[in-house]
């Protein structure tokens, strides 16, 4: 084979030094390039053909060959990836013939790799590494939709984008383009069928959810007909309601399992989340809605907050308590009182400016070109401001839950701002460094990561959690 890439670098150095960047592409193994290349230069030199000398033309077809066998040699590995790219190559130089008209003088290529035989054999061959790959592990969280979803896309990647690339390509008719759209078409078609036997695979173990998906995904490359898109949405609607009704099944049985062992309100709450669940999938599911309706005061903590009043931290809790965890109630019903304490001062303080006049003499270029002696009288102004903010709180739980926390804290800072003005000489005029404050709202985002509270918190609504 190295023989065959010397002879080829030769040719090009005797058909045209304009041929260089043939050879160079070829010096870097790009060997398609190097044959698009010495296409092009005969396309848009088509009088120098007529010119070749019989021994030259005849060296031409031969080192075609030489690649092509190349190719035709990778088809025959054992390793299926390499086979399939050795055909996925040689579509593409049936493209490059379809490409340049002139190219035919060359070789019979076209006659003797088929387009139709080398896509077959690459549908073949893709076929055959889904058959060899292993999808049926059983680990926890192994997501085999995923794992089979991504094969499927990688294995068609490439050829799919070289044949759309080839249907919006601008040096072929209108007709070649529409023959390029055609096998786009099948392609996906073939693809789609892949996602359907994955689908009937999944349905036939009863994994409606799964098969659901598959046909999904089927669904989104099915663009051939009318029918054949109404029969896989039709059997995905199918599917679906399946996956539902299972899910459904699941949860429902989960939650009566749940609700005869249930002791504590926790129990209760996932017993009616999951009946929750199985009337989302399928309304009014058996009596999920009665029993919904019998156990739902049971999940919920009373609980009552007092003392920080619309403060931060009774929004806090209450999005992640209320109609989650707990119920509020008022504070003689209440079965966890949370009394809180919550204060936070925001200023920001401004100080007179340090002005300081400058007079600075400099040489200059005047509209005339010459050089001149000119003063310059600026200004150089700054300022400071001191944004501050405290926040104190103390928060204390009794109850079914009891718990104390509490912290001073402070925050400050400092904008500076640096500021020229007047008749300034151009090497002041980029040094102006206006700060600006950070504001009430991001100087308390400062100060809550700097405290405990939100965790703090958290740690109250889980005790609650755990009623």
């Amino acid at each position: 084979m190295k023989k065959v890439f010397l002879i080829l670098l030769l040719l090009f150095t005797i058909v045209s030094c304009e041929l260089e960047d043939a050879r160079e592409a070829y010096n870097k193994k790009e060997y398609l390039k190097s044959i698009e290349l010495v296409f092009n230069y005969f396309e848009t030199n088509p009088k120098k053909i007529n010119k070749i000398k019989p021994e030259i033309k005849n060296e031409i077809m031969e080192k075609f060959l030489n690649i092509t066998n190349h190719y035709k040699e990778m088809t025959g590995s054992r390793d299926l990836s390499e086979r399939q790219k050795g055909y996925e190559e040689l579509v593409k130089i049936y493209a490059l013939f379809d490409t340049y008209k002139n190219s035919s003088t060359f070789s019979d290529f076209q006659q003797k790799y088929p387009l139709d035989e080398s896509l077959n054999n690459i549908e073949k061959i893709i076929t055959q590494r889904l058959k060899n790959n292993n999808y049926n592990y059983e680990y926890y969280g192994y997501d085999h939709f995923k794992d089979v979803t991504n094969d499927i896309n990688n294995y068609y990647e490439d050829i799919l984008k070289f044949i759309d690339s080839m249907e919006k390509n601008p040096k072929i008719s209108n007709e070649m383009a529409l023959k390029y759209k055609e096998i786009s078409k099948q392609i996906n078609k073939n693809k789609a069928n892949k996602f359907i036997e994955f689908a009937n695979a999944s349905e036939n173990k009863k994994n409606y959810r799964e098969a659901q998906r598959f046909y999904e995904e089927a669904d989104k490359l099915f663009v051939i007909t009318r029918q054949d898109a109404k029969k896989v949405s039709i059997k995905t609607k199918e599917l679906k309601e399946k996956a539902d009704l299972q899910a459904a099944q699941n949860a429902y049985s989960i939650a009566l399992s749940s609700l005869k062992n249930a002791k504590t309100r926790n129990d209760y709450r996932n017993a009616v989340w999951d009946l929750e669940r199985a009337n989302e999938l399928v309304p009014n599911y058996k009596d999920s809605v009665s029993l919904i309706s019998k156990y739902k005061d049971k999940i919920y903590v009373k609980y009552n907050i007092f003392g920080c009043s619309n403060s931060w931290v009774e929004k806090y809790l209450d999005k992640k308590l209320e109609n989650v965890i707990g119920k509020k109630t008022s504070a003689n019903s209440a079965e966890v009182q949370i009394n809180c304490r919550v204060t936070d001062n925001y200023n920001i303080s401004t100080f007179p400016s340090n002005i300081e006049n400058l007079r600075e003499i400099r040489e200059i270029v005047n509209n005339a070109g010459e050089k001149v002696t000119k003063e310059f009288i600026f200004q150089k102004i700054k300022s400071l401001a001191i944004e501050k903010i405290t926040f104190n709180y103390e928060i204390e739980v009794s109850g079914l839950v009891k718990q104390r926390y509490s912290n001073n804290l402070s925050e400050k800072n400092e904008v500076h701002s640096l500021q020229y003005i007047g008749d300034i000489p151009k090497e002041y005029k980029d040094k102006d460094k206006i700060e600006k404050p950070l504001g009430e709202t991001k100087m308390r985002n400062k100060i809550l990561e700097k405290s405990n509270l939100e965790r703090e918190l958290n740690q109250i609504i889980d005790a609650m959690d755990r009623l």
